[in-house]
């Protein structure tokens, strides 16, 4: 096999180690949903290789940065327990008026994609924990695509078990499958942080996701009923870090507060996914026990793809042989992404600015200038 096929299945032989170890790899003997495609096979666009070309090149001299555009793929739960209440509302009635008031604020110019689970047309625990192998969203990326996602909340009801890991991949599929050099892409997972359906668990020691909400309330009538925390954290993880095409996870959490290991799983999975929520101190998930509070993070979640991801035309071959300045003032180079910006896809020369770093608001006025010595 080649060192690019090899490279293309990086993400793919890690999960599969992790999930082998566990039995299958889904556990329930559905179509294999963690293969990453080689990237032999991938058709990337005569233009985007050029674009790639032209940014490894360095070249000495000041550079005003573009806002690179994205693409934000939501991985939405809609299993039984999104009926539960979170404040006045179901957590599904609460996350669709969340997304009705900060969604068309960015149609326009992010193409916004979907990705429902369970399907709706489940109806046993096991048919709900199948995800099928197919690099298919239900919503593709598209400009103006608020009001169809709106849709599908008032088209289809929660129902079902919560097959978390075998959804992530399935978008993270959909992204390998269909690249673009010219988007970022990013996943932004919204889920009560109770994923399962991983038959490899041993149900008389597991957590189960049953009995008061919280985890662990006694023991689960079967495998599927089992907390997937593991597994779903580390499909975060990988989908997140992977060397060949990495993906941002974003994480909103609708778990109540009687729920501490879905609180920990979603926390966890935040941290994995590379963007958590540092407003209040220790990185974790966007919290949104409450319409309004849900409201505010998926528009502080927009704000930082729309403003904060930029693109530079030469790529030193060093990190010191770059400095940034946002009008005027000088930013920070921070790998730890607390507040300063580093690379997201140097490959690309794509950079981030993180945490104060990143303009609260952008006009016209605003400029990201690159100072670019080479080697």
């Amino acid at each position: 096999m080649s060192a690019s096929r090899l490279a293309g299945l990086a993400l793919s032989g890690a999960l599969l180690g992790t999930l082998d170890a566990c039995g299958a790899r889904t556990g329930l003997g559905v179509p294999d949903v963690y293969d990453v495609p080689d990237v032999d096979d991938v058709n990337i666009d005569a233009s985007d290789a050029t674009d790639v070309a032209d940014v490894a090149a360095c070249r000495e001299g000041r550079f005003v940065l573009t806002a690179r555009a994205a693409d934000l793929i939501f991985v939405i739960d809609r299993s039984t327990s999104m009926n539960q209440s979170l404040g006045s509302l179901s957590r599904w009635r609460a996350l669709r008026n969340a997304l009705a008031a900060s969604l068309p604020r960015f149609e326009a110019s992010t193409n916004v994609g979907a990705l429902f689970y369970p399907e709706a047309s489940s109806v046993s625990r096991e048919a709900s924990c199948q995800v099928v192998n197919i690099p298919q969203l239900d919503l593709a990326p598209s400009t103006g695509n608020a009001g169809r996602v709106l849709d599908v909340f008032s088209t289809t009801a929660p129902n079902g078990s919560t097959p978390t890991a075998a959804a992530l991949l399935r978008a993270y599929n959909w992204v390998v499958r269909n690249p673009s050099r010219a988007r970022a892409r990013f996943l932004v997972l919204a889920t009560d942080g109770a994923p399962a359906c991983n038959a490899a668990l041993n149900p008389a020691t597991c957590a189960c996701v049953t009995g008061g909400g919280g985890g662990g309330g006694g023991r689960c009538s079967d495998a599927l009923r089992c907390l997937d925390d593991t597994r779903s954290i580390e499909t975060v993880r990988q989908i997140a870090s992977n060397p060949l095409t990495a993906v941002p996870v974003y994480v909103v959490g609708l778990a109540g507060d009687n729920s501490p290991a879905y609180t920990a799983t979603l926390r966890a999975m935040a941290v994995a996914g590379g963007r958590p929520n540092r407003a209040g101190g220790a990185p974790s998930f966007y919290d949104a026990r409450e319409p309004e509070t849900l409201g505010a993070a998926l528009s502080a979640i927009q704000n930082e793809i729309a403003r904060c991801t930029f693109v530079t035309p030469s790529r030193p071959t060093v990190t010191d042989g770059l400095r940034l300045s946002l009008n005027g003032r000088d930013v920070a180079y921070d790998p730890t992404r607390v507040n300063g910006w580093d690379w997201t896809d140097r490959a690309f020369g794509e950079l981030t600015l993180f945490g104060a770093a990143c303009p609260s608001d952008a006009s016209p006025d605003t400029q990201l200038v690159a100072t670019v010595a080479c080697e």
